[in-house]
């Protein structure tokens, strides 16, 4: 059975955008993924929609676009997948919960630099095209991210192997329930 990457994006033209109230919470640094926790900055903050009412809300949408926000019923139901791999950090937007998604599994050296194409080379900066190495595979399924790229893509490891690999599979999971606002980029497939 073949294992497949997905690179794994927020759906900002079908959704709505989630932005902080507080001006000092819109820092792009404050943001920056980088595989540490953001529990001491990132937590029970205040914030709102973008003003595109005519826009659906989506159940997992961009905050500040640069990061993930989750529906308190999909962190809920998800809530395994998505812990496994990070942490849930909870906000608000009027009297709804939501959570930011703070990836902090990371994988050093899976992503084949000499082989991968940039749109800046030798930055490692808009990552066009990943050739990942196989012996560097996870196990199981999994959310990931990459220092290769600046930690700027978010990775799905999609395997069902095992039992465990469809327990924590956010690809089957998402399709499963039915719940929108991220789309799936296949940027690698393993045999």
């Amino acid at each position: 059975m073949s294992k497949v990457i997905y690179k794994i994006t927020p759906n900002v033209n079908h959704y709505r955008v989630i932005f902080p109230d507080s001006e000092s919470l819109c820092e792009p640094d404050l943001w920056k993924p980088d595989g540490s926790s953001k529990e001491s900055t990132l937590i029970n903050f205040s914030a709102h929609y973008n003003q595109e009412k005519k826009t659906p809300i989506g159940d997992i949408t961009a905050i500040n676009l640069q990061g993930l926000a989750i529906k308190e019923h999909v962190a809920n139901e998800l809530a395994d997948i998505f812990e496994d791999s990070g942490e849930l950090l909870p906000f608000y937007v009027g009297d709804e919960n939501w959570y930011f998604y703070n990836v902090t599994r990371t994988i050093r050296g899976f992503l084949d630099v000499e082989m991968s194409t940039f749109m800046l080379p030798g930055l490692n900066i808009g990552l066009q095209k990943a050739v990942f190495k196989k012996e560097k595979l996870p196990k199981h399924s999994c959310i990931f991210k990459i220092p290769e790229d600046r930690f700027e893509g978010t990775y799905v490891l999609d395997s069902r192997v095992s039992d465990r690999d469809i327990s924590l599979n956010l690809f089957c999971a998402l399709q499963a329930h039915g719940f929108t606002g991220l789309s799936f980029e296949e940027v690698a497939r393993f045999e």
